[in-house]
């Protein structure tokens, strides 16, 4: 599993119109703590982009029914992106997609 993000390079890599997309198959599991995988990055070290998809990324899967668990309501899904500020996720990028949320609910 830690590896799937090695292989999406190695299999998107041929597709030239794919090339500048590929930090975020490949970095969107590291994490701003330097916990992530596959390279053990932390904070600013992980591209931008990389860094912004791993929120909504984790955003679709908590929000979103799976066959393994039903989807999670939307404050329990923003209360734990709110708490992996600085952990799992870029804070600033947190804070930013806090308040796009909060817009499109209004």
């Amino acid at each position: 599993m830690r590896k799937h993000p090695l292989f999406a390079r190695r299999l998107l890599e041929p597709i030239s119109l794919l090339r500048t997309a590929l930090t975020i198959p490949v970095y969107h599991h590291e994490r701003y703590d330097g916990s992530g995988y596959p390279y053990g990055l932390s904070g600013e070290q992980i591209p931008l982009e990389a860094r912004i998809f791993a929120v909504v990324d984790v955003w679709d899967a908590l929000t979103s029914d799976r066959p393994y668990r039903r989807a999670w309501d939307r404050e329990k899904a923003l209360s734990y992106i709110r708490e992996q500020a600085g952990k799992q996720f870029d804070p600033k990028v947190v804070e930013v997609f806090l308040s796009v949320i909060q817009e499109s609910a209004a």
